[in-house]
């Protein structure tokens, strides 16, 4: 054979018995001999599955695998898992076999036959539907409903509450909750922003204008916060994008009047291209 071929048969036949190497393998399960390895992602390293059978090992993905009796989730039995009807679902972290759905490795419901993935990596069964992270987001999901999921806010309400984002917005009204535009909603009674109710606003006559910015008869508001002393009427936002507005008599950034800034003095045909709380700058 000659010495360099015989080099590389002893290498080859090293490598299929050596303990993975994050630097050389991809992360997951591997099968080394008689031994099953669960590797982490590089810088991780690798750990022994106790108890699986080499023989009758299978990597479902890089942190679900089975043998003949049991399945693993990153390198760790789930008593609770049935290895036989065990199977991944669409989407990533979540499986299921005849008894239950799993997220990650714990169980997420004992009601496989009626579950379902829903938006915003919402899910639901016969009693409950889940938020992202797996907790019970409502009891009630027959009545449930996503009100809007958009500009990064998911609007969600049942019989008894609404959400947004997974957080309740506090005595919102369901029958009545509508989204208003970004994280503006209001219901009835009041107008929120985000989770929090907008105490001061007239809803009557609330009105979303650009992005954070709003305003009703009285008052100017920035994320559902009084701009003190801007005028409601001849108020405009000037640059959404850098938080800039302003009124007949001054300039704003977010909540903060600008210092020594006069909006009839603004050049003609500049348009306003940043601000910050002490400072306004124009563009062509």
């Amino acid at each position: 054979m000659g010495l360099l071929g015989g080099l590389v048969a002893v290498l080859a036949v090293g490598c299929t018995d050596r303990e993975p190497d994050s630097l050389f393998d991809a992360a997951g399960y591997h099968v080394r001999g008689d031994t099953v390895f669960h590797l982490k992602a590089f810088p991780g390293s690798a750990v022994t599955v106790e108890g699986a059978d080499a023989a009758t090992f299978e990597a479902l993905d890089r942190t679900y695998g089975r043998d003949s009796t049991r399945v693993y989730y990153d390198g760790n039995a789930l008593p609770e898992a049935d290895p036989g009807s065990f199977v991944l679902l669409d989407r990533s972290g979540f499986a299921r076999d005849d008894k239950n759905v799993h997220q990650a490795d714990r169980l997420l419901s004992d009601d496989p036959d009626h579950f379902e993935f829903l938006a915003g990596d919402m899910a639901k069964d016969r009693a409950a539907v889940y938020w992202s992270d797996g907790s019970i987001l409502s009891r009630d999901p027959k009545g449930f409903a996503i009100v809007s999921d958009g500009d990064h806010y998911l609007f969600t309400k049942g019989s008894a509450d609404v959400h947004v984002n997974g957080v309740k917005i506090a005595d919102a009204n369901p029958s009545s909750f509508r989204l208003l535009s970004g994280a503006y909603s209001r219901d009835d009674r009041s107008i929120f922003y985000f989770t929090d109710r907008v105490a001061e606003a007239a809803p009557a006559n609330f009105e979303v204008i650009d992005g954070p910015y709003a305003t009703d008869d009285r008052r100017v508001y920035w994320m559902g916060r009084v701009i003190d002393g801007a005028d409601p009427l001849s108020f405009r936002v000037l640059n959404v994008d850098f938080e800039c507005a302003g009124d007949t008599r001054r300039a704003y950034y977010r909540q903060t009047p600008i210092d020594d800034t006069d909006p009839a003095t603004f050049p003609d045909g500049l348009a306003v291209s940043g601000c910050s709380a002490t400072s306004i700058s124009f563009a062509p």
